[in-house]
């Protein structure tokens, strides 16, 4: 009697390339570690106040979204190699796919930078 395999290769799901370039550098944001989502998510309230708190977050989490292309980046890096402008398109840029994916309109006013 033969057994049926079923095996799942997660290596196969390939998102759409993302890239951002910034300071001269090209930096992949592809793939947005679970980690970041979670704690997107773990944080809700928090983003949704839109307190002082919010943008620091924010920026934690892009940089976590940045650092697997890019080890070196920091939230300060960030703020130093961008003026506001760029930094509210790079938070909006980086931070779409987990907005689309956590469902529109609602969502996205959760993680606006600019509320």
């Amino acid at each position: 009697m033969s057994r049926k395999q079923v095996i799942l290769d997660l290596d196969q799901i390939i998102p759409e390339e993302r890239v951002v370039i910034l300071a001269e550098k090209r930096i992949d944001v592809s793939r947005i570690p679970s980690r970041v989502t979670l704690d997107i998510a773990k944080n809700s309230d928090k983003l949704q106040s839109g307190s002082q708190d919010t943008f620091p977050l924010l920026l934690d989490q892009v940089a976590s979204i940045l650092r697997p292309s890019f080890p070196e980046v920091t939230a300060d890096w960030i703020v130093d190699n961008t003026d506001l402008n760029q930094l509210l398109k790079l938070i909006e840029f980086v931070l779409e796919p987990v907005k689309d994916r956590a469902g529109g309109d609602t969502e996205k006013n959760e993680v606006s930078p600019s509320q």
